[in-house]
């Protein structure tokens, strides 16, 4: 007899905000997929499936996600948020996860370039990694991928189109009238960060 494969049990949540329907899905770690918002509910549901492994077994719990989705919905009405919750993103080679923990050190509000995060890393020509790295990024807007452009007029560089992170930069800069300070999940500052060079984390 067949012995069925143990699923992965994530809980998930989808909600209303002022450009559209967002959802969450978070493992026993922490936020393991987010949806950007959406115009239909059906739209959110179908793409946390389609982030999370095959054989997961998704349970709605509205309650749990109370917090979450409220940070959500007080960001997108131009208030000043720190997404400070555990995050499930043990995924990603080592370099990628890098370039997601320097993304994570550009302040709410500001931008970055690609080269600029190639050099916190240690690296003067590595654009074009960085840029496929953020093009992977697991968690928009908690790891603010919007907030790295090609260039300072550049209209390129986000999944979702440049009049969307155009979006998200303006609705930053309202909130930044709201005062608050810089957060980062993975525990960095853009003052203090020095990782090591991506030759020393090869296995």
């Amino acid at each position: 007899m067949e012995i069925p494969e143990k699923q992965e049990i994530y809980r998930y949540v989808y909600f209303n905000t002022q450009l559209g329907w967002m959802g969450v899905a978070s493992s026993d770690q922490g936020i393991r997929a987010l949806v950007l918002p959406q115009k239909e509910r059906r739209m959110v549901t179908r793409e946390l499936k389609r982030q999370l492994p095959l054989q997961s077994n998704m349970i709605f719990d509205y309650y749990s996600f109370s917090d979450i989705s409220d940070s959500f919905k007080q960001y997108f009405k131009k208030r000043f948020v720190m997404f400070d919750f555990p995050l499930d993103i043990n995924r990603g080679d080592a370099f990628e996860r890098k370039v997601w923990e320097v993304t994570c050190s550009v302040p709410y509000g500001e931008i970055r370039t690609y080269k600029w995060v190639a050099q916190k890393l240690g690296y003067q020509n590595a654009v074009s990694p960085v840029s496929s790295a953020l093009r992977y990024n697991p968690l928009p807007l908690i790891i603010p991928c919007h907030r790295v452009v090609m260039g300072e007029y550049s209209r390129e560089g986000y999944s979702r189109g440049f009049e969307w992170k155009k979006k998200l930069l303006e609705i930053e800069r309202r909130g930044r009238t709201e005062g608050g300070h810089f957060y980062s999940p993975f525990g960095i500052s853009d003052s203090n960060y020095s990782p090591q060079r991506h030759e020393d984390t090869k296995s």
